[in-house]
């Protein structure tokens, strides 16, 4: 019996042996320069049989700066071995770097893999010309919130290597909002064989934060075999700190509206330049430059007494970088005018400086008459006595027979003891008193716009707290938000006398000193966040706390 027990208790550390899973791991080149590509290899032998791979490459997490990708697996259904292929880049900076700990999951077992080391060392030979490889270009300075930055993916073939396509672009950007402008490019001849993506970024809120991008491109020998396909995949990965500021408030002119770049003023031109008064003419201003053209507010125009001008139109052409700024003007007067000019104010990240550009007005010829005036009658001195008629003064003496002209028949009576005749003129002082107040008021109105805009701010103000309120009873946090950013860009744009789309969470901190900012910023974000690309914040909102920044702005409106 005691034999029995040893064979048995032999017999089952044997199985438990066994039921080891052997996994081992294989790098080629074992160790790396920076920026070479490199492959990886995992070899598996399990107790059972395995079957299908099941999102082989989804768990493992490269450290920082470097690529990895799946590429290829050898999995037979009837089998308890696998192969798994990676490809990757390594680091631009030497040193040891661990990938950690990953799954590789299968249909019928899933097998860990332990943390796996790769060691990029300056001294290994590497040719980095003879390879394909990926670079990023984008400036290297600070940012400022509502900026246009473009930059691009630059994928270079080497000596021995040819990129012929790309593929899975990813980012992930916390503060920024990105757009894909042109995807698989071919490359300027200066820069050799290869193909580039393109793509804007702009920034939403102010601080340090990482861009990350991903993609893979697929490279070929320079050697072609017809009867083969040399072609292969190779990821790349970027990681850059960015850092994103708000554009200075001292020196900001009261005209801004948020125009950050290089802007040039090009030559104005106009539709006719012998135009007659009251004829309508086209007057169109021409912006080049580099910067958030499509962010740009139209210069308003104020009429003036040589012209009548309509509300500008717009245009941009993304790829020639121009904005078109087009008015209607209709001269009212004969001669030779001048074009309004046309001004506004930019914000130069290059030199972190304010500019005034200004479209020099043009010399217009106007024909035709002016308005019809009245002429005044008046007497020749020199004319003949019997010629001048005698001045009338006075009321003549009414006559008991005669009649009045507005009722035949009628006998008619002096004026002063005509009732009609005091109401009459009753009404029309009154008429007079009351048109006169209202011409005062609409002209105090008129030079103190300020109360017609707290008037409106007030309004909005007192919707949005009770939009708010029904949206927090309802809990839509995004629509809560939004009711509250609303009133708070609104308040704010009346107490600074700005424009409202313009108000940022430091504009609200001007007009509200002392207001949380962290609750401003996660309101804005949660408010506008799906618009640039941002996932709401984690944290609940206090919303008494929000509707008391409401309720403090309408008590200073």
């Amino acid at each position: 019996m005691r034999r029995l027990f040893s064979l048995c208790f032999a017999l089952l550390l044997g199985l438990t042996a066994g039921a080891v899973d052997r996994v081992s791991w294989e790098i080629t080149p074992r160790v790396t320069a920076p920026g070479q590509p490199f492959r990886l290899q995992i070899i598996i032998e399990s107790d059972v049989i395995l079957g299908g791979a099941q999102q082989a490459g989804k768990e493992i997490r490269p450290p920082r700066g470097m690529a990895l990708r799946l590429s290829g697996q050898i999995v037979r259904s009837d089998s308890n071995e696998a192969t798994i292929n990676y490809s990757g880049v390594a680091p631009d900076q030497e040193g040891e770097y661990i990938i950690p700990a990953f799954n590789l999951r299968f249909a019928r077992k899933v097998i860990a893999v332990e943390p796996i080391k790769l060691i990029v060392s300056n001294s290994v030979t590497y040719r980095r010309s003879a390879q394909a490889r990926a670079e990023l270009v984008i400036p290297d300075r600070t940012f400022y919130v509502g900026e246009l930055i473009r930059g691009s993916i630059l994928m270079r073939g080497g000596e021995e290597e040819a990129v012929v396509a790309s593929f899975g672009l990813e980012s992930m950007a916390e503060s920024f909002s990105l757009a894909v402008t042109g995807d698989r490019q071919p490359l300027p001849e200066e820069l050799g064989q290869g193909m580039q993506t393109t793509f804007e970024l702009t920034p939403i809120r102010e601080g340090e934060s990482e861009l990350a991008l991903n993609g893979t491109m697929l490279i070929q020998g320079a050697t072609v075999n017809p009867f083969s396909n040399n072609g292969r995949d190779r990821p790349f990965a970027f990681r850059r700190k960015l850092t994103v500021a708000h554009v200075p408030e001292r020196g900001r002119p009261a005209d801004w509206s948020g125009a950050i770049g290089t802007f040039t003023a090009e030559a104005v031109q106009i539709s006719k330049d012998k135009p007659e008064v009251g004829e309508p003419i086209r007057l169109r201003a021409i912006l080049t430059g580099t910067g958030n053209l499509d962010r740009l507010i139209p210069p308003e125009i104020p009429s003036s007494e040589q012209w009548d001008i309509l509300p500008a139109q717009e245009r941009r052409r993304s790829s020639e970088a121009q904005r078109f700024f087009a008015y209607t003007l209709v001269p009212r007067l004969p001669g030779k005018l001048l074009t309004p000019a046309i001004r506004f104010s930019t914000f130069d990240p290059l030199t972190k400086q304010y500019a005034r550009i200004e479209f020099k007005p043009i010399e217009v010829t106007v024909t035709g008459n002016a308005p019809a005036k009245v002429d005044l009658i008046t007497a020749d001195p020199a004319a003949p006595a019997d010629l001048k008629k005698k001045t009338v003064t006075g009321l003549a003496p009414p006559e008991p027979r005669r009649t009045s002209a507005l009722l035949l028949g009628a006998s008619s009576t002096a004026l002063a003891a005509s009732p009609a005749f005091w109401s009459g003129n009753v009404f029309l002082v009154t008429l007079l008193l009351v048109l006169t107040g209202v011409v005062f008021t609409l002209g105090y109105l008129a030079a103190h716009p300020e109360i017609r805009i707290r008037r409106r701010a007030r309004a909005i103000l007192r919707t949005s707290l009770t939009a708010a309120a029904t949206a927090h009873r309802q809990g839509d946090h995004h629509a809560f938000a939004l009711s509250v950013v609303r009133a708070l860009q609104v308040g704010s744009a009346a107490l600074l006398g700005a424009e409202e789309a313009a108000m940022t969470q430091s504009d609200v901190e001007r007009a509200l000193p002392g207001a949380d900012r962290p609750l401003l910023d996660g309101l804005f974000i949660r408010a506008y966040g799906e618009r640039f690309a941002a996932g709401a914040p984690d944290a609940p909102t206090d919303h008494d706390a929000a509707l008391a920044l409401v309720r403090r702005l309408l008590a200073l409106l």
